[in-house]
């Protein structure tokens, strides 16, 4: 995000400021007048020639014994001003501030001013930036970066310390066909109540995660493929007979699982996706509605929990 960006979806960008012959008095009313912490100080041609804060302000309380109030704003502002510009990138404006332990920073536009940008408002705007990269915009479980992210991790730690783990992969069946019925709109309302089932019925230690379409996967941390098949189960089940309500009305899907666990010398994160999805179009052609999944002596073990007339309907 370009600062441009951040004032452009400020609520207020009014531009306070303050001539430097004024008293602090007036300035400090000025900041409670507007609720904040900075005013800008310019001359009378409208130059930028200092910054005074609710920190100069307080200092002041220390420089001067009496008469503080009709004090001149010239006498205590920050002459050093540092200043940003439009095209600047809000995280790299973010590391002068908190270099230079400044709160407020003006916005040096084409014309001059263009605003004043607040540590709290960049510190607001990195933290949504970041949250956006990592999650999906649509169901708001990790993304595909996101989750490749805490798979790593789980590999790492099985690597040092032998922790199990397991991975399932989760496609909904037929979901073509959900959006031919019911329109785009109605799919994607599925797939946001599908989410949100997730959430629910999952451990606080799990993660899920949306790579993509109607593709979804699960992290089993420190779980065998013993509990993690359990687990898929429940799920399987609980999808099946949850009622979706969307706009265009009740729809009931079934999913189809493919499941894996943490194996030795894996190569990265990306590997154990492949041996899930593996799994998982060998449960759609099986039938779909089901799980497949990978045991310790190699072979698959199929568990077919049976489609529902609902799923039937669609088939």
């Amino acid at each position: 995000m370009l600062i441009r960006d951040l004032l452009a979806f400020k609520s207020r960008n009014k531009i306070i400021h303050i001539t430097p012959d004024r008293s602090l008095r007036a300035a400090a009313r000025e900041m409670v007048t507007h609720n904040i912490g900075a005013l800008l100080v310019t001359n009378d041609m409208g130059e930028l020639v200092g910054v005074i804060s609710e920190r100069d302000l307080v200092r002041a309380l220390t420089l001067f014994d009496v008469g503080l109030v009709e004090i001149p704003v010239s006498e205590v502002m920050t002459r050093s001003v540092i200043t940003c510009g439009l095209d600047e990138s809000a995280s790299d404006v973010l590391k002068v501030m908190n270099k230079h332990r400044i709160r407020h920073i003006p916005v040096m536009g084409p014309k001059g001013l263009a605003g004043v940008i607040s540590l709290r408002e960049l510190d607001r705007a990195y933290r949504h930036l970041q949250s956006q990269s990592l999650t999906d915009e649509l169901t708001g479980l990790s993304n595909r970066r996101h989750f490749l992210q805490h798979l790593q991790q789980e590999i790492g730690s099985h690597q040092r310390y032998g922790n199990p783990f397991s991975v399932a992969m989760i496609d909904i069946d037929h979901f073509k066909k959900v959006n031919d019925t019911y329109g785009h709109a109605a799919g994607d309302q599925v797939l946001v109540a599908l989410s949100d089932l997730l959430g629910r019925s999952l451990r606080l230690i799990d993660v899920a995660g949306r790579l993509g379409g109607e593709e979804f996967a699960i992290l089993f941390p420190n779980t065998d493929i013993q509990e993690a098949n359990k687990a898929c189960g429940r799920l399987l089940d609980e999808i099946r007979n949850r009622d979706m309500e969307t706009d265009a009305g009740t729809i009931r899907i079934t999913v189809s699982i493919g499941l894996t666990a943490s194996f030795c010398n894996v190569s990265g994160p990306e590997e154990i996706l492949k041996q899930a999805d593996t799994l998982l179009y060998e449960a759609k052609s099986a039938g779909r509605d089901r799980i497949i999944t990978e045991q310790a002596d190699g072979q698959d073990l199929e568990v077919d929990r049976g489609i529902s007339n609902a799923a039937k309907s669609l088939n």
